[in-house]
C-alpha cells in the first residue's frame, strides 16, 4: 500500500527530504491522536515539484502577460493581466461567502463602475478591504491564490503536463491513497482525471485545505466538476472554515459530484489556519486511511 503526498505552492525553499519528514511526522501524529496503531504497511512517496514550478512560472511569464494563455472567465472575455482575473473572480466568490449582498456590493462600487468598471486595481483593493473587515486574513488568501505560479499551472497546458508527470511516474498498479494539500489538491484533481481506471488502483483521496471550491479555480480545470473515475473508494475533504484558501466545502451547487465527497470541518491550529501541520496531524486523516485499509475493497484484489 502506498501513499502519494502532493504538497502545495511555495515549497521550493525546502528539500524533498525535509518536506517528506515533516509530512510523515504529522501523519504519524494523526494516527496517535486517533489512537490507531501506525502501520508500516504504508510506503510513502513525495515527488517534489517546488523548484520546477518556479522555473515554469518564469518561463511562461511573458506568454501569460501577452495573452497567449488566459484564465477562463464566467462570460466576460475581457483580457486582464496574469493575476487580475483570478483575483477578481476570487473576490466575487469571497464577498458572496462573506455575506456581502449584490446591493451592498453595488453601493461600495458606486462611482467606480461608471468611470472604469470594477475591474481595476482601485476597486479590487476597495472590495478586498471590506472583505478583510468582515473576515480576517482574507487579503492574504487573495494574494496567495492570485499568484503567477498558481496561474501558470492553471492556464498553461505544458506546465500541467510537466508537474503532473512528477506524480504519474511514481504511480503503479499498487493500491494507492493520494493525500494533497492546497495547490496540491488542484494538481491531484487534474492529474487523476488523466488516468485510466484499468491502469491504476487509487483506493482513496484525501484533500486538505483545498481551493477547489472556488469557482474561478475549478473553471480552469476539467469541466464541469466531476469525481475522477480512477478513484475506487472515497474522496475525503478536510477544511477549516476560517481557512480562506479552502473557502467552502466540496459539495452543493458549486461542486456537486457523484459519488459525493465526504467533507469534514476541523480547527487548523496553525497561525494562518492553512498550514499542513494543522491538517495532516488531525485524527480524521488516520481514520480515513484506516477505513480504506480495513475495507473489503482493499482486502480483495481488484482486476479490471
Amino acid at each position: 500500500m502506498q501513499i502519494i503526498f502532493i504538497h502545495g505552492r511555495d515549497q521550493q525553499r525546502f528539500s524533498q527530504e525535509t518536506l517528506l519528514g515533516l509530512w510523515t511526522e504529522n501523519l504519524k501524529q494523526s494516527f496517535e491522536q486517533a489512537r490507531i496503531p501506525y502501520t508500516e504497511r504504508l510506503e510513502i512517496k513525495m515527488p517534489h515539484y517546488g523548484k520546477e514550478l518556479i522555473e515554469l512560472r518564469d518561463k511562461y511569464k511573458k506568454d501569460i502577460r501577452s495573452g497567449k494563455y488566459q484564465m477562463k472567465s464566467a462570460g466576460d472575455e475581457e483580457s486582464l493581466d496574469d493575476i487580475g482575473i483570478i483575483q477578481l473572480a476570487l473576490i466575487d466568490d469571497l464577498r458572496k461567502h462573506a455575506g456581502i449582498s449584490d446591493e451592498e456590493f453595488a453601493l461600495l462600487m458606486r462611482g467606480n463602475e461608471q468611470q472604469r468598471g470594477w475591474k481595476n486595481k482601485e476597486t479590487v483593493l476597495k472590495i478586498a478591504r471590506r472583505l478583510d473587515e468582515r473576515q480576517r486574513k482574507i487579503s492574504n488568501m487573495i494574494v496567495r491564490l492570485g499568484t503567477s505560479d498558481v496561474v501558470t499551472y492553471l492556464v498553461v497546458p505544458e506546465a500541467k503536463k510537466v508537474i503532473n508527470k512528477y506524480f504519474t511516474e511514481v504511480l503503479s498498479k499498487e493500491p494507492t491513497i493520494v493525500i494533497a494539500h492546497s495547490l496540491g489538491t488542484i494538481i491531484a484533481y487534474d492529474m487523476l482525471h488523466t488516468l485510466k481506471r484499468e491502469n491504476y488502483d487509487i483506493r482513496g483521496v484525501i484533500t486538505l485545505g483545498s481551493p477547489l471550491g472556488v469557482n474561478s479555480v475549478i473553471r480552469q480545470l476539467y469541466p464541469p466538476p466531476s469525481f475522477p473515475m480512477v478513484i475506487r473508494g472515497n474522496w475525503t475533504n478536510i477544511y477549516d472554515e476560517s481557512d480562506f484558501v479552502s473557502l467552502r466545502p466540496l459539495n452543493g451547487g458549486h461542486f456537486k459530484v457523484d459519488p459525493m465527497i465526504i467533507n469534514h470541518i476541523v480547527v487548523n491550529t496553525t497561525k494562518n489556519r492553512h498550514g499542513i501541520e494543522g491538517y495532516l496531524s488531525n485524527p480524521i486523516v488516520a481514520q480515513a486511511i484506516s477505513e480504506i485499509l480495513n475495507s473489503d475493497k482493499f482486502k480483495t484484489p481488484i482486476n479490471d
